[in-house]
């Protein structure tokens, strides 16, 4: 077993499997800044964090305006209510006792085709 997300495979992923089109999206955008067979995983985390924040700060932006302690609970709200966000590393289902939202669809074994 290699401890590593979906990303680290996402060209070997069958189409059907909803992280591949954000890890893909990921990796073109990397390396046609650093060339190819430049990406590493590392910076898909950051690309994760970005999307995240991409699907939830509309919600709270309809709520509060940035920079006060209702927008930043209005942000949490938001992260703790996302289901199915597809991200390079996997598939994020938050909650309020779960932030890092990932689940075993995150998880790919070396022997698993898809």
């Amino acid at each position: 077993m290699l401890p590593a997300g979906p990303l680290f495979v996402a060209d070997q992923l069958p189409d059907s499997n909803p992280v591949k089109k954000s890890a893909l999206a990921y990796k073109a955008a990397y390396e046609k800044a650093y060339g190819a067979g430049s990406v590493a995983t590392f910076g898909g985390h950051a690309w994760d964090a970005g999307q995240l924040l991409a699907a939830t700060a509309p919600t709270a932006l309809k709520r509060a305006q940035p920079g006060t302690v209702e927008f930043r609970r209005a942000l949490r709200e938001a992260f703790e209510a996302t289901k199915n966000l597809a991200v390079s590393h996997g598939i994020i289902n938050m909650s309020q006792q779960d932030h890092l939202g990932f689940d075993q669809r995150s998880a790919r074994d070396s022997r698993d085709q898809g």
